[in-house]
Formats: structure tokens, sequence, C-alpha cells
């Protein structure tokens, strides 16, 4: 109970600071923040991941801890640091315990799923969320130890690997999935965290830990709260978030607009915007030696601005791309270090507002009334619908190219449009934040062109069109996300058409999403022995569901070129068979929520698909255009 606390009295402090700004706090641990004990046993490298350390509770009080950091002297080798954090610190995710997820039989739709095998794998991703689904619990831990997780009263669930805390960004799509199990319950769970840390923080941090309260993730908050009010009709409890909307609301607006002059007119707009002076605790090593131990030295000012658009890029969710690089043909640390992330005007950061303004004006005018005084319910839908319509007319002048009938980022640095094709393009036609001159049907029929050429050369939804940079949110990899998106949005620009023009297209990345997914999960030891699905005699595992693929194949390895990133327990064999996504971090990280809720929801809206054979390159053919 003290060490809960302890944090509460972090989060009283935290409140405090944010009663008359909205600029996030800093992570201000003595353990778990910059600071000498961070640096010291980070540099020591004890672990493989920077991230392991930062997420082990103390075994012992802070004051001991301290103290036996302090004992350690000035010059400590890694052994004495070893010992120190032996008999300090706890087992990782020790404050965490699985919480008990009642699935009341099988997936309500499942009977709709014409495929036996499709019909089986989607039983077991609704069985799956029992595997990632936690609640916090401090009863193990000693009285006056600490945890870096940020304390919640209701249960959650994580990404999977790695990732023993829930995210922002990502938890979108996991919500999607837990309303496609008809796991309403938990879905609110999730929703009334996000909305209880945007109520004490002021803004929605990048994670449930104590050093990620220097940034958010992209605005997904507001997407949560339609989707599960689309789900359930539930008035009162979207009563309940509009206020906290509100103030998640003014924190974006507040800390990262920028104003854009262009032919004589001021234009607003946003940004991801960090800033941060010192490595992030969770990626410290690999920090500090991108920082100081590049080929060329750098000034005081080019660390501390390179260590802000590392923390910038973490909080844009795409850690990293060469959308926010100044040179797009480097490769490793060179390419890292021209990171320019807080000069970049992101498209899906603005279509994200946008949606957040639109929705806050409607549901403020519709069941506003009992909240406010009816003048103040008229002066906030007006604020809201002007703020939209602003945003909209600045998109159409600085983020669409009529020429290529695309959105682009803006570069602040360059003043022009970055003229790279990402994925993030398709979140304007996914939200609806499109400009009238982009919804003719001549533009609308254009949308699509280089989505379709690119589809007719790989499987998936390219992440970016880049050459391979080795980051992970650049080609050859594909997201789950991002394929969502662009079949929402496909079937969006099909409803402003009236005619069926993508509805094959959006289908075939459906086909090739779940098949991606599903032979990842085969490939990894999964079977389905009622479906006639058998074990791989070459596995251990009992099947993954992993977090991004390689768009340039379906099962072989070979297509497309040689894929170096490989999941790290396959077996001799197995190797020639699938190739994972990589970049970022070396091992493919499994568990994993958003592709889990992706692949439900694509098995619920396209359930007439067949599973693939895994083991040939089944690659669906992409339909010609009308």
């Amino acid at each position: 109970m003290i060490a809960y606390f302890l944090l509460l009295v972090v989060v009283a402090l935290v409140q405090v600071v944010n009663t008359h700004e909205s600029i996030p706090v800093s992570c201000n641990s003595p353990i778990y923040c910059e600071g000498p004990l961070l640096k010291t046993v980070q540099l020591a490298r004890l672990y493989d991941d920077s991230k392991t350390f930062v997420d082990m509770p103390t075994s012992k009080p802070v004051d001991q801890v301290l103290e036996g950091f302090k004992a350690l002297g000035d010059h400590p080798g890694k052994e004495e640091i070893r010992q120190f954090v032996s008999s300090h610190f706890a087992p990782v995710a020790s404050e965490m315990k699985p919480y008990n997820i009642t699935t009341s039989g099988p997936l309500a739709w499942s009977d709709k799923v014409d495929d036996a095998k499709y019909r089986g794998w989607a039983e077991v991703l609704h069985q799956s969320w029992a595997r990632l689904a936690f609640q916090f619990d401090t009863s193990s831990l000693c009285d006056g130890c600490v945890s870096s997780t940020l304390p919640v009263k209701r249960p959650f669930v994580v990404p999977g690997g790695r990732f023993r805390e829930f995210y922002y960004w990502d938890s979108y799509f996991v919500i999607e999935g837990l309303l496609q199990s008809g796991l309403n319950s938990l879905a609110l769970d999730m929703i009334e965290n996000f909305l209880d840390f945007v109520d004490t923080y002021g803004f929605m941090p990048n994670g449930a830990r104590i050093y990620y309260l220097n940034r958010s993730q992209p605005p997904f908050l507001t997407e949560m709260v339609n989707l599960y009010f689309q789900k359930t009709k539930d008035v009162d409890f979207l009563k309940k978030a509009l206020p906290v909307l509100d103030k998640e609301y003014k924190f974006w607006r507040t800390n990262t607009t920028v104003t854009i002059r262009h032919n004589d007119r001021k234009y607003k707009l946003n940004r991801f915007n960090v800033e941060n002076h010192s490595p992030r605790p969770e990626s410290y090593v690999e920090d500090y030696n991108l920082v100081h131990h590049g080929p060329q030295a750098l000034t005081p000012k080019q660390q501390s601005d390179l260590f802000s658009d590392l923390a910038t890029g973490a909080e844009s969710g795409w850690d990293y791309s060469s959308r926010w690089t100044k040179h797009h043909h480097q490769d490793g640390g060179d390419l890292l270090r021209s990171l320019n992330t807080r000069h970049v005007v992101p498209v899906e950061l603005n279509a994200l507002l946008w949606s957040m303004e639109t929705y806050l004006a409607d549901w403020y005018e519709t069941y506003g009334a009992d909240l406010t005084t009816d003048k103040q319910r008229r002066r906030k839908t007006s604020y809201y619908r002007k703020q939209a319509h602003q945003r909209l007319d600045a998109m159409d002048t600085l983020l669409w190219n009529d020429t290529s009938a695309e959105f682009f980022d803006y570069n602040l640095t360059s003043h022009a449009q970055t003229l790279q094709f990402s994925a993030a393009a398709l979140v304007p036609f996914w939200l609806g934040a499109v400009p009238a001159r982009a919804r003719t049907p001549a533009a609308l029929h254009r949308v699509f062109d280089t989505t379709h050429a690119l589809l007719r050369q790989n499987p998936g939804i390219l992440t970016s069109t880049a050459v391979p940079t080795s980051m992970q949110w650049d080609f050859p990899n594909g997201w789950p996300p991002l394929q969502y998106v662009a079949i929402h949005a496909m079937r969006n620009v099909d409803a402003w058409l009236d005619k069926d023009r993508y509805e094959g297209l959006a289908k075939v990345l459906a086909q090739r999403m779940a098949a991606s997914a599903y032979c990842s999960w085969y490939l990894t030891g999964g079977s389905l022995p009622d479906a006639g699905l058998t074990k791989l005699a070459n596995t251990a595992d009992n099947g993954h569901m992993f977090e991004k693929f390689d768009v340039r194949s379906l099962t072989d390895s070979g297509f497309g070129g040689e894929c170096k990133f490989k999941y790290r327990h396959e077996k001799k064999g197995f190797m020639q068979l699938f190739c994972m996504g990589g970049g970022g971090l070396d091992t493919v990280q499994v568990g994993f929520g958003w592709t889990n809720g992706v692949a439900l929801w694509i098995l619920n809206n396209y359930n007439d698909l067949v599973a693939p054979d895994c083991t040939s390159n089944n690659i669906y053919p992409v339909p010609d255009l009308n």
C-alpha cells in the first residue's frame, strides 16, 4: 500500500503542476528518470534491452535503494552494479498480476466465418486476450518500495512482448478487438483508465510508466470513445467523457500548434513536439550511444535537439521512419542522427485532431444540454466547428497535393511538402478529414492509384516507399493498424463515390493482412486439430501473433529480396518458410494486441475469406479498378 501511496503522491504533484498550464510534467523519479543511478546502471549494459531495468520495481524502500547506490562510490565495476541491482530490485512485472477474463462460450459471430480454419483461428484470437490482460497489484512489494508503473484502478490489456504496460495509440486497435470479442466491459475499463490519466496529468502519456510522462502519442482517445459509443449507445458514458476530452484537446492545442505563413495567409496545424534533453530511460543506451558516439561530435545544442527529436519520434508512434529525417537514403545511425521530427507537420496527427474537433462539436450539440448552460453549449459547439473548419482549410492548402491526389507531410524546415508516400496519407480518408476539392469524383478516382500500384508489387500496404533504411516504420515493413486504416479508407471512398470501385481492393488487402497474421501464427506452432490443421513438426511453440510483417511476401522469405529479421525462437527449417518485419528492435515482438484486434475485425467483416496454404507463396491477385 505504501508503494501505491508514493505513486499517488507523485500523481498529486503532477496535478498541481498542471493546474495552470498544459505542459506535461517530466519524469521526476530518482531511480527511473534521468540521474546518476539510471545512467550508471544503464551504461553498465546489464541487459540487452534498456527497458528491462526501468521496468523492475524496487525490492527495498526508496531511501535504502539510494543509500545502496551511494555506497557503490564514483566508479563501480559492472559486477558491483549487477549485485546492487540484484539486491535492490525485484523481477520485471512483479507489481502486475494476470486479470481473469471470463469469455462466455465461442465468439457470437464465429458461425458466420465460412472457412473452418479461419473460424477456429478466430476462436484462438478470442481466447488470447486472457494472456494479455493484467491489473496493477502492489501487494507483493515491500512498504516503501516503488515501481515505474503509473497506477490504475482497472484492468488493462498490454500489447505483448517487451511491452508490459498499456500504450496509447496501440490500445485503439486492442479495444476494437475486445469489442469484436464481446468484451465490452474490459474495453470500457481500458477507456476509463485513459480518461483517468488525462484527468490527472492533463494529457494521455505515451504509456503507463512514469518515464513516459514527458510525451503523448497520436490522440486516439476520442476515437476510442466513439468506437465504444457506437457499439453500446451509452450516452451517460459519453457525457462523462466529454469534459476530459476537452482537457486533452487543450493539451494538443497549447503545446503542439504551429503557425505557417503561406501566400500571405496564416494557417495553424499541429506537430508532435517533445522537449527532452537526455536519453529516454527505456532506450537509454541506444540514445546515449547515438548522440555521444557517432561519427562526428555534436555540439551541446545538437545533442539536446537530437534527444528531443528522438523522444518526439517516439511520441509519433512511428519510431522511427524516414518521414522524420532530413535525409532519406542513408542507413543506420547516420540516418537517425538526421532526425528532424519536431519540424514535420504530420498528416495523421492533423486528421485525428480534425476528427476530435468534429466529434466534440457534434457531441456537445446533441448531448451537452445537461453538462453546461445552453449558452456554453452553443459556444463550445461553435468553437469546435470553427477549429475543424480552419484545420481542414489548412490541410487543403498545405497537406493536400492535387497533382498526386495525395496528402503529404509538410516540412517546416524546407517550407514545402515532403513528396514521399506513406500510409499516413490514408488516415484522412478513414476519418473523413478530406477537403472539398479532394472529395470530387475526379480526385477520389485517383486517390488510391499509388496504393493500387504498390499492391501489385507487394502483398501489403507499405509503411512508406522509402528505400530500405533499417527503420521499422519504413519499407519493407507493414503494420496491422495501417492495413486497418487503408481498408476503412477504401470503404469510405466507395461510399462517397456511391459505387464499389475499391471494394475488391479492400478485400484483397483484408485477405493479405489476415493471411500474414494467420501464417505467422501457424508457422510458429499454431494448430487447429478440429479443423484439420496439424502442428508443424519443426515447431516447439504454440503459435504467436506478431507486431509487424514484411510486406514483400505472405510466406516466403525469398520473395522480393532476402529478409534479415526473423522470429528469435524459430527452429531449423522454419527460417526458410516465413519472414517477419524487421528494423528497430532486433527481435520481432509477440503478443500482439493490435494484430489480434485487426485480425478479429477483418474476420468479422470479411467472413468469406479462405485460409491460405502457408507453406507456399500464395499471393492474392489485385483486381483492376473500374
